[in-house]
């Protein structure tokens, strides 16, 4: 059985050769500790192309929304160059598990969920040569397992790590994450790959994720890349204890309302470095819209007490929310001047496939069309695109904004 596992180029991407995928390799691990060994992946991110033949029983395909109309034709280039060979061709992510019907005339089988035991199952029925049958399943709705420690470490042996460049404390990081799903209901968000239930690998799981890429791989610098990071903070706690003697240090993502001075005195003191917080906007009547569960006041106090303890804040902010308006933007702009953040981003709304926005389009002050090619969120300055629009503000206004505020603030920034 000869696996080849995809992941699709980035190039909308200032780097698109950041982050490793941790979802592929975290299929590679799976699929090797169930005894299927002869995997390969094609990251076509950094430069890499396709190669001029595929020689593969199964051709799996990552997929996000903006990485979905490569993903297609990559698959069409296969099928062409490799007539002589019947692979089945499998297709995952985000992207799909919101609206798996785009990808029926280009895949055979559609993963929504969560993907290790899924394309277990299809391997394995490949193997044993019913193709027919694993053909017919056709979408492949995978459930959720609890106890997310069951899965192996992702199979980082499969790439070449230290090829992929992302700095904490200018120190060369990279990237893990300690849990699946997110507990909150922001109606912006379309979690489709890992659901709303919260799953938490132990303290101990972590830790030793930690020491095995500080021993094997030399790492003392790592991005934790869970939603919110702080959701447990007993949990948290326990991570810090563990990490303390480690002497590594650290960034991950909190929300304003999970922490307080004593989490984030533990953070400080086992490594933690910086923290990005989703503020999404100034107006606490966007922040309401979207169902954000927060307040301005506690996203401006959270930045606060990171600051005092020596802690960076990265903001994350959102332009072209439902019911954006020049009032709200007039506020973000406000937000940001008190909260004096190291650094931002400052991104368009994209409503994506099973978002609640997306579902549910006419209930929300907010116009958009499907245009999957320019629907990344982050991406090269000069390259942004929208057809999202407000009654208070035009594409081209949101655009304008996005601009202007990462034109005043990002320049100002510590970070660059």
């Amino acid at each position: 059985m000869k696996i080849l596992l995809i992941n699709p180029n980035s190039g909308f991407l200032i780097d698109d050769k950041v982050f490793p995928s941790l979802g592929i390799l975290y299929l590679s691990a799976y699929l090797k500790k169930n005894g299927y060994h002869d995997i390969e992946l094609l990251d076509l991110n950094g430069g890499h192309v396709l190669p001029g033949s595929v020689d593969a029983d199964i051709v799996g395909f990552y997929s996000n929304t903006p990485q979905f109309p490569k993903a297609v034709d990559i698959a069409k280039k296969i099928k062409n160059i490799n007539k002589a060979k019947d692979p089945l061709y499998v297709i995952g992510g985000p992207h799909v598990s919101g609206k798996p019907q785009d990808a029926f005339e280009d895949f055979d089988i559609i993963v929504t969920g969560e993907g290790e035991m899924a394309l277990l199952d299809i391997v394995r029925k490949k193997a044993a040569g019913k193709d027919r049958e694993a053909r017919e399943a056709r979408v492949v709705n995978n459930s959720y397992v609890k106890d997310i420690d069951h899965f192996p470490f992702p199979d980082r042996d499969l790439i070449d790590v230290r090829s992929y460049k992302y700095f904490v404390n200018e120190k060369l990081a990279t990237t893990l994450i300690t849990s699946r799903g997110c507990p909150f209901s922001c109606n912006f968000c379309a979690n489709n790959a890992w659901g709303k239930t919260l799953r938490m690998r132990s303290a101990r799981n972590v830790f030793e994720e930690v020491y095995m890429l500080k021993e094997k791989y030399g790492y003392d610098s790592f991005m934790f890349f869970d939603d919110t990071m702080t959701v447990n903070k007993k949990r948290m706690a326990a991570i810090c204890d563990l990490l303390k003697d480690l002497r590594v240090v650290y960034r991950c993502f909190i929300r304003s309302d999970t922490v307080d001075m004593d989490i984030m005195k533990k953070m400080k003191s086992s490594g933690c470095v910086e923290v990005g917080i989703g503020i999404e906007s100034g107006s606490q009547r966007i922040l309401d819209i979207v169902q954000k569960g927060e307040t301005v006041e506690q996203n401006l106090k959270a930045v606060r007490l990171c600051h005092s303890l020596g802690i960076r804040v990265k903001g994350f902010f959102v332009i072209g929310l439902p019911g954006e308006n020049e009032e709200s933007i007039r506020e973000t702009i406000e937000f940001l001047d008190k909260a004096e953040l190291e650094d931002i981003d400052v991104t368009i709304y994209k409503p994506y496939p099973g978002s609640h926005i997306y579902r549910n389009k006419k209930d929300f002050d907010i116009k958009f069309e499907d245009d999957y090619e320019h629907a990344w969120y982050k991406g090269k300055p000069g390259d942004y695109m929208t057809t999202v629009s407000t009654k208070g503000l035009s594409s081209d206004d949101i655009l304008r904004f996005r601009d202007k505020i990462e034109k005043i603030f990002k320049n100002e920034s510590k970070l660059g």
